[in-house]
């Protein structure tokens, strides 16, 4: 009987870096088709693997103070003796476990998108696209939220308020959208935590129109509602990562965060940012200033017509 290879896959705890990481992760089981899959990331992201093919075993990662995290992952995997170990978060722990074959990955001077990166170190002449699985349950799902509207999907949250566009911005670019679409429904993204903040634009436009689905629906449900929706429009997140992973025009909303590295990848990923370099701009946020500000409502506008009309 031929054994199976086994494969651990040490992707990112953040959404937005760990779906970066499934375009190798999708070369890899494509190459071993045989093989068997363990992947470990956070436990947001981590739904968005369970479609995947050749999947064994999933493993969350809960950070812990003294990255004691590490020492649980490790404790997890070492009885394994591991065909092939890829660690896209360059830990040590890698080092301490059995593996005919490693990559680890190193920090690099290279100012390409990070997806570039990462093939370049698998030592991929192409960058593959980025790759989430879904199951038929998740598009009826999604089928089901959707209700037959026609969809943009716009994300007015970020992890730190110095990458938000203003909400009076989103307010302002909601009311053009809908007359660009106004068949459309437009949703509303985000964490639940963030439900709160975004009050300002729950109020000022019609609730007919509006959808809110902050914290509400689960991420891989998410994934195929923009699989098939007509937009998305947000700042620098998780879930711009997403949109553009699933190749829904993507418009990301960039300032003091840095697109050379960061910015959205796929075949309808488009990005715009402030008049500010990424330097000027991280420059003003660590000042307190939100250099957001400085991207009027008019260029991405603009941006979003040249895009799609």
């Amino acid at each position: 009987m031929i054994s199976l290879m086994k494969i651990l896959f040490i992707s990112s705890t953040y959404l937005g870096d760990a779906i970066i990481t499934t375009g190798i992760l999708e070369d890899l089981r494509k190459k071993y088709p045989n093989a068997q899959f363990t992947i470990a990331a956070g436990r947001v992201p981590l739904p968005l693997f369970k479609g995947m093919p050749q999947l064994e075993r999933l493993i969350a990662i809960d950070k812990e103070p003294y990255s004691l995290h590490w020492l649980k992952l490790w404790k997890a995997c070492v009885l394994t003796p591991w065909d092939i170990i890829v660690d896209v978060r360059g830990t040590g722990l890698s080092y301490a476990l059995f593996a005919k074959k490693r990559f680890i990955w190193k920090k690099t001077n290279d100012r390409t998108l990070r997806v570039h990166q990462l093939a370049k170190w698998m030592g991929l002449q192409n960058t593959p696209p980025s790759k989430i699985h879904l199951n038929d349950q998740h598009k009826k799902d999604a089928e089901q939220w959707s209700r037959g509207h026609s969809i943009i999907c716009l994300s007015p949250t970020a992890n730190w308020d110095k990458k938000s566009w203003p909400l009076p911005s989103f307010v302002a670019l909601s009311q053009k959208v809908m007359d660009l679409y106004p068949e459309a429904k437009i949703a509303i993204l985000g964490a639940s935590s963030q439900r709160q903040d975004l009050d300002l634009l729950f109020d000022s436009l019609p609730q007919d129109k509006l959808l809110d689905w902050v914290g509400k629906v689960d991420l891989p449900t998410l994934a195929a509602i923009l699989e098939r929706s007509l937009l998305f429009v947000g700042n620098d997140s998780g879930l711009m990562h997403l949109a553009a992973a699933m190749g829904t025009p993507t418009l990301g909303l960039f300032g003091p965060s840095d697109d050379a590295l960061y910015g959205p990848w796929g075949p309808n990923a488009h990005l715009i940012r402030t008049p500010l370099s990424f330097e000027d701009a991280f420059d003003q946020a660590k000042q307190g200033i939100n250099p957001m500000e400085t991207l009027s409502v008019e260029a991405v506008i603009e941006k979003i017509q040249a895009m799609v009309l």
